[in-house]
């Protein structure tokens, strides 16, 4: 594959999560090891953001939380063009694309909702969504990849797919993991939960990075609860619990591929579609949006993996939905191998 200048561009953070940032960030690192060396990361958000992507090897233009058009027009013109320009943040507004397109041969968005007015060379979605209703408005000349064949899949959580995971008797072991936005709500309230649960379960939050008092106000209501503020192997803590609480975004995919019983919760309002797409194709138990989920609907989702064979039935059909092979569909419908058919 020849070498090509790449251009990232994303936002993450508190308000923001951070799965744009560890997405983006894996797909990079799969270009680089693809052979491209010309790689920049525009990075919107605090500095843990820059932090998280400079830690990775890549260069990174550091942009001020809610920069506005002209401020980054002109740091893109200090860029100079990309080959091809990815973008990965929740307001890629038709405006932030046009001055994209400016500085580059050829866009390609990635987004979870395809809820934007797209003049983009490729969109990849890789979710189960009612409709893409604004394809309609978009221009003629972009193609849209959706669907979760396209979930772009971090390798790490790849090993896990085929391995046999045993289903004990009993669950023993909870991780929540809902991302690293501010979604202290759901985290509460899942431990309130499970403080009232019997018999008592082992729990792991993983958040996000970042200090916050959430762990403190964990602590209180469960003081022998696990909190890390954010981790780099969560396909082993996905693998070594017995049930996991993920968020409705990718984590859900991540939890299937690992062959992870869980229940999903909504952490922002965008994911409510999203849970209850994928709970009617995989049959995943939908909690709801956080805001609204009571401590009792999660005890009762909890007490629905009471036996080895319900998690076992649950946790074979989430995995037959999702392979984690988006990383080579999109590399060749980006960088043309071999044909990817429209979906």
């Amino acid at each position: 594959m020849k070498s090509e200048r790449l251009l990232f561009r994303t936002r993450g953070g508190p308000t923001q999560g951070w799965g744009n940032v560890f997405r983006l960030a894996s797909f990079a690192s799969a270009c680089r090891d693809a052979g491209h060396e010309d790689i920049t990361f525009l990075a919107e958000g605090p500095s843990e953001v820059v932090t998280y992507l400079e830690q990775r090897g890549f260069q990174v233009t550091a942009l001020a939380d809610g920069i506005d058009l002209e401020l980054e027009r002109g740091i893109l013109r200090a860029y100079g063009s990309a080959h091809v320009s990815f973008v990965e943040m929740l307001e890629i507004t038709p405006e932030r694309q046009e001055l994209l397109r400016r500085h580059c041969e050829r866009l390609v968005i990635f987004d979870d909702l395809c809820d934007n007015i797209y003049d983009a060379d490729l969109v990849v979605c890789g979710q189960s969504l009612p409709s893409h209703a604004n394809q309609v408005l978009s221009s003629p000349e972009t193609r849209f990849l959706t669907g979760p064949e396209y979930f772009l899949c971090r390798p790490e959580f790849l090993p896990f797919a085929d391995r046999t995971r045993s289903f004990p008797e009993h669950v023993r072991k909870v991780l929540i993991t809902l991302g690293g936005g501010a979604y202290d709500v759901g985290y509460l309230k899942a431990a309130l939960a499970l403080r009232a649960f019997e018999p008592a379960l082992e729990a792991t939050f993983v958040l996000g990075y970042g200090k916050t008092d959430l762990e403190a106000r964990l602590h209180e209501i469960l003081p022998e609860a696990v909190v890390l503020e954010g981790v780099d192997d969560l396909e082993q803590k996905l693998w070594d619990c017995d049930v996991a609480i993920t968020s409705a975004g990718y984590t859900k995919f991540e939890a299937a591929l690992t062959q992870t019983p869980f229940l999903m919760m909504s952490a922002q309002w965008h994911q409510i579609p999203l849970a209850e797409g994928f709970a009617a194709r995989a049959g995943v138990n939908n909690l709801g949006y956080m805001a609204y989920v009571e401590p009792c609907e999660i005890i009762r989702g909890l007490r629905e993996f009471a036996s080895a064979e319900a998690r076992r039935i649950r946790t074979y059909r989430a995995r037959s939905v999702v392979d984690g092979r988006g990383f080579e569909r999109v590399q060749e419908a980006v960088f043309g191998r071999t044909p990817v058919p429209s979906s």
